[in-house]
Parts: structure tokens; C-alpha cells; sequence
């Protein structure tokens, strides 16, 4: 029985560890690919739309200080209120401000949170082969380890059987009086 059970033991040992070492490889392939996605892919396009943000910052930005330098020519003409030529004023504050915090979410995103995403992906890949080696040790071990048990049961079960023989050929001797 324990010699069966080192055997079969083996076989789920073997198994088990191929399944361990495609799994760890697998989590190494995923994050290579988020790497290589986010380095190639999703920061182009955050970096494409905060252009495009301040792009666009920029020309609200122009037609509101426009809008104001008229509003202000037809207020001192007394052709519109103070209340109307306010609004236009604020609109064109609130332009500047829009276009500041474009400009300060694409700092932010090419000085901090790039590197710091970047720094979080390279980290995970290194930490997946570290992995995978690691896995890959742990299988070789639990592999020799199943061999030795089954190599020993083995022994243990032919020394039994010579030891059965041996008594058995004591049996065929013995003379009953």
C-alpha cells in the first residue's frame, strides 16, 4: 500500500507542479502584456486627451476674452448691463482657470502618475519571474521529493516480497511430525 501510494503520489506531485509552473508563467505573461499596454497604449491616449483637454482649454479660453473685450467696448457704450458684461468676465476667469487645471493634469500625469504606474507594472513583471523561478524550484524539490519516497517504498516493498519468499521457502522445508 505504501509503495502504491508513493507512486500515485508522484503522478499527482508531477501534475500539480506543471499546473503551478504554466499558472506562474501565465501570471509573467499578463504582466508583460499590462506593462507593455499601458506604456504603448493607455498612456499615449491619457497623454493624447490632455492635450486635447488643453487644446480645447485654450480655445474657450480665447473666445471667452473676446466675448469680454466686446461686452466690455458695448457696456461702455451703455449698450449692456454691468451685470451681463460680470458674467462675461467670469466666464472668461473661469476659462483661465479651466485651461490651469488642464495644463496641471498633464504635469501630473507625465511627472507623477506615469513613473509611478510604470514603477508599479515593472515592479508586479519582476515580482512574476521572481515567481516563476521560484515556482519552478519549489516543483524540482517536490518532485525529487515524491521520486525519493517512491524509491523508498519500493525498496521497503522488495525487501517485504524477499522476505515473503524467504518464508515461504521456509514453509516448503518444514516438516510437520
Amino acid at each position: 500500500a505504501p509503495f502504491i501510494n508513493a507512486r500515485e503520489n508522484l503522478s499527482v506531485v508531477k501534475s500539480q507542479v506543471q499546473a503551478d509552473i504554466d499558472q506562474a508563467a501565465l501570471d509573467l505573461e499578463f504582466s508583460r502584456q499590462d506593462l507593455e499596454q499601458y506604456q504603448a497604449g493607455e498612456y499615449p491616449k491619457l497623454e493624447k486627451e490632455a492635450g486635447a483637454t488643453i487644446t480645447l482649454a485654450e480655445e474657450t479660453l480665447t473666445n471667452a476674452k473676446n466675448t469680454y473685450e466686446w461686452s466690455q467696448k458695448l457696456f461702455d457704450e451703455k449698450y449692456i448691463s454691468e451685470s451681463e458684461l460680470k458674467k462675461d468676465e467670469l466666464s472668461w476667469q473661469k476659462a483661465k482657470i479651466d485651461l490651469e487645471l488642464a495644463k496641471d493634469e498633464l504635469n501630473l500625469l507625465q511627472n507623477f502618475t506615469y513613473k509611478r504606474r510604470m514603477a508599479e507594472l515593472k515592479s508586479t513583471f519582476k515580482q512574476a519571474e521572481m515567481a516563476l523561478e521560484r515556482t519552478r524550484r519549489k516543483a524540482t524539490a517536490d518532485i525529487v521529493q515524491a521520486e525519493a519516497k517512491l524509491r523508498a517504498s519500493e525498496a521497503e516493498f522488495k525487501q517485504q516480497q524477499d522476505k515473503f519468499a524467504k518464508i515461504e521457502e521456509q514453509i516448503k522445508k518444514t516438516k510437520i511430525y
